[in-house]
């Protein structure tokens, strides 16, 4: 590739004393417990472990940037070149803090100083699981390439994440021409930064109200919006998964399994380029530290961002 890619997460610290006093005084309101779950803002040093899977398996990697609201990881040597911190307050706009909604810190990704026009996403449970290269995340001219799953059905979606994410296909599909809707695969993601600015410039309204959204909400725009105008308006690659997300076994798909002892037993099976370990409110403590070990096992060596 001609052209230099980052990656951004996003990261928090749930126990940190400053932030959960800035939390509770938010959550005055009623509020639906997917927003609020604990789960949504445990830290259990998965990003240490990501960052060490970007660095083995995805070395061109240029630059690493972790959003965060005024705090820095127990293990993160500050300094190095090559991993920048960014705080909420750089990028989102006075009036929009303190925000606890990813769907809102994620409308504003392209405004980090020195952000590459090509940069990958990932939130911390997200891993590289095996060598990746560009080529996987970019077609040679610069379209990124989607991996999506499951078929969009004309259903009203219950859950918050389905439902979100079927609000922001039919936002494209309703202005712009039917296009078949799927599900995007709950992975690392490519974007580029100006198709963002002007699928933002097309919603204004819409983004300016989720990025106001404290907390999650019914009526955010969900980022696989940013996918779907790629695909329907620049066209951007798309690769249709066999809906392996919940099946285990040998596969070179994309791996996603629910954080629980069942499913971290099977992962050796996957021979996979990325993986999501994703907890939730079922995942217990010996869960977490199952998944740990398993992390620590797979990727034993420390790089120079840490202590």
């Amino acid at each position: 590739m001609s052209f230099d890619i980052d990656i951004v997460y996003l990261w928090v610290d749930g126990e940190d004393s400053v932030w959960m006093k800035k939390l509770l005084e938010a959550k005055k309101e009623k509020l639906s417990e997917e927003a609020i779950s604990e789960c949504r803002f445990k830290n259990n040093d998965e990003l240490k472990f990501s960052i060490r899977s970007a660095k083995k398996f995805a070395p061109w990697i240029r630059n690493i940037y972790i959003i965060t609201d005024n705090q820095i990881p127990a293990w993160l040597k500050e300094g190095v070149e090559g991993l920048k911190i960014i705080d909420h307050k750089e990028i989102l706009p006075e009036d929009a803090l303190p925000c606890f909604n990813s769907c809102a810190i994620e409308t504003c990704l392209h405004k980090i100083p020195g952000l590459s026009e090509y940069f990958l996403y990932a939130n911390d449970d997200m891993f590289f699981w095996n060598n990746v290269s560009p080529e996987d995340f970019y077609t040679p001219d610069g379209k990124p390439v989607y991996r999506f799953s499951k078929r969009i059905f004309n259903k009203k979606y219950k859950h918050m994440y389905g439902y979100t994410i079927n609000r922001a296909y039919h936002l494209i599909k309703n202005r712009y021409g039917n296009f078949t809707g799927y599900f995007p695969h709950h992975g690392i993601d490519p974007y580029r930064k100006s198709y963002i600015e002007e699928c933002i410039a097309n919603y204004k309204d819409e983004f300016d109200r989720t990025l106001h959204n404290k907390f999650r909400s019914f009526d955010d725009i969900q980022r696989a919006i940013f996918s779907y105008y790629a695909v329907k308006l620049k066209g951007a690659k798309v690769i249709l998964s066999k809906g392996l997300l919940s099946k285990f076994g040998y596969t070179k798909e994309i791996g996603f399994i629910e954080c629980n002892k069942k499913n971290l037993l099977k992962i050796s099976k996957f021979y996979t380029p990325l993986m999501c370990i994703n907890s939730n409110r079922k995942t217990t403590d010996k869960d977490t530290k199952l998944m740990v070990e398993i992390l620590e096992n797979k990727f034993c060596e420390k790089t120079e961002f840490e202590k």
